[in-house]
């Protein structure tokens, strides 16, 4: 009975501190548009991502956004 007790506890410890470290669902980032920064939203699990839009709120970036520009994400230039 005593080493299930101390097995629930390590359970619950270990849970407790995985929701310390893990806050949320969602990872945050920018992107700069046109001089512009925008907030991206994106779920951890799925890699689905919102990009917080003024009066709008969040919009799902389903399409990638055309800047007219050609750089590639990563280089240094986004």
């Amino acid at each position: 009975m005593r080493r299930t007790v101390w097995l629930v506890l390590l359970v619950l410890a270990v849970l407790g501190a995985i929701a310390w470290i893990w806050p949320t669902i969602y990872r945050y980032d920018k992107i700069i548009v046109d001089q512009d920064t925008y907030i991206v939203r994106i779920h951890r699990i799925s890699g689905h991502a919102d990009i917080l839009v003024p009066e709008q709120g969040w919009v799902p970036s389903e399409e990638p956004w055309d800047t007219g520009s050609g750089t590639t994400p990563g280089d240094g230039h986004t």
